[in-house]
């Protein structure tokens, strides 16, 4: 089984070429998300053939796309995103794939792909039901229960557990609530509330540029008091969130990923104690790491594509 699988990320777009679950080679190119998707597509097509060096793409069963927003899998359109390739729900990739590939696609959201890959490549071997937190600019989610993404009539279901809202009269979202777990705590939110700590103008932080989960931690490590309340702040958020999506999806493991899980100490924060707040009919529930948080995606697409096409015609 060959397949081509793309990422289009909110700041790259990766490419690999897989054969029988493992990455035969793999590339990335700046995505510039903020433009058109149709802006991007020569780019991305010149990526993959580089990679293929002149391999006919006829020796590949198809390929697999991931986008940064709401996808329906079965008309392989995007349905619902913000902020990324702003014209994606008016691309026809099916076509694109067959114009320059010559191959079917499949497609699914990222969120949701990242999570089929660590079930069947990562550290969710062996669980069938299953969360995903996507810790990064925004807050990524999805679920799978009995081994399938979990999926709803407008595709949703699953994928917006970070809009669950926490305080209903809270930091005004991205989305049309306040309060919702992203708006409360993620890559883009940080600036505003390190610049709301009552002692911001006495904080390193208020010497520095660009305020990221970088630099926060740089500070947190420091003892910065700012940095320590914002760190707890957030940590108090996301275990909210983990919880919230352990009583509504009953999965027996929360694999947590994204950038921002590189601070160091998160996961142990995360972790520590959450047992304590599970409902006891809730069971014993797994938190793990990601195992391949940079290539969750493009594995979990792999898989997709396998199920979809099978050995049909496997060179």
């Amino acid at each position: 089984m060959k397949v081509i699988t793309i990422d289009f990320g909110g700041s790259s777009i990766k490419g690999a070429l897989f054969e029988n679950g493992k990455i035969l080679k793999k590339d990335a190119i700046p995505a510039h998300s903020e433009k058109p998707l149709k802006s991007r597509l020569a780019d991305t097509k010149e990526m993959i053939f580089k990679l293929l060096e002149g391999d006919d793409t006829r020796e590949y069963d198809g390929v697999a796309i991931a986008m940064p927003g709401i996808v329906d899998p079965d008309r392989k359109r995007v349905t619902g995103i913000y902020e990324k390739y702003e014209d994606a729900g008016e691309v026809d990739l099916e076509q694109w794939c067959r114009e320059a590939f010559l191959l079917p696609m499949v497609m699914e959201m990222d969120s949701k792909s990242a999570l089929l890959g660590e079930m069947y490549y990562g550290c969710g071997i062996g669980y069938e039901d299953a969360v995903m937190l996507i810790l990064g600019t925004g807050v990524g989610t999805a679920a799978a229960i009995n081994g399938k993404i979990l999926d709803s009539r407008n595709h949703v279901a699953g994928a917006l557990a970070s809009h669950i809202i926490l305080e209903m009269d809270g930091d005004k979202c991205t989305c049309p609530n306040k309060g919702c777990v992203e708006a409360s705590a993620s890559g883009w939110a940080l600036p505003r509330m390190i610049k709301a700590d009552k002692d911001y103008a006495f904080s390193g932080l208020s010497k520095e540029q660009k305020l990221d989960f970088h630099v926060l931690e740089k500070w947190y490590q420091q003892g910065d008091m700012t940095a320590k309340r914002v760190v707890e702040r957030c940590v108090k958020v996301w275990r909210t969130g983990i919880l919230n999506m352990i009583h509504a999806y009953d999965p027996a493991i929360v694999i947590l990923s994204g950038a921002i899980m590189q601070f160091r100490g998160l996961y142990e924060m995360l972790k520590d104690g959450i047992e304590d707040l599970i409902w006891d009919c809730c069971g014993t529930v797994a938190v793990k790491k990601a195992e391949n948080p940079t290539e969750s995606v493009l594995y979990g697409l792999y898989h997709l594509a396998a199920k979809t096409y099978g050995n049909k015609g496997s060179k």
